[in-house]
């Protein structure tokens, strides 16, 4: 039987920045939710990702671009091989939608 997983709930235990708790599969993706808060390290990936923002707001920055601003319940994709860099001044609630393989730490 399918299980149900409360976002408040988890929430509420996530209180690192960056760091990030598994919400559930989808054939060989992955939703997270990611607390957000300060600058994280530019990187990029093989593969794209993606961001829904549920509370606060918060910036993908780019190189040698203007950042782009996500407020609550707006969404990104960033594609596979574009360097880029999270960001949020005041904190962000995340929703990251990626492949499995990506977020092993």
């Amino acid at each position: 039987m399918p299980s149900k997983t409360s976002v408040d709930e988890l929430a509420a235990i996530l209180t690192k920045p960056y760091a990030h708790l598994k919400l559930g599969e989808v054939n060989d993706h992955a939703v997270y939710l990611v607390r957000f808060k300060g600058d994280y390290v530019f990187h990029r990936h093989t593969r794209d990702e993606m961001y829904l923002v549920l509370e606060g707001e918060a910036k993908i920055q780019f190189p040698k671009q203007p950042p782009l601003v996500l407020k609550k319940n707006e969404s990104a994709v960033v594609p596979a091989y574009t360097t880029h860099s999270p960001l949020s001044e005041k904190g962000a609630l995340v929703l990251m939608f990626k492949p499995v393989d990506m977020f092993a730490r």
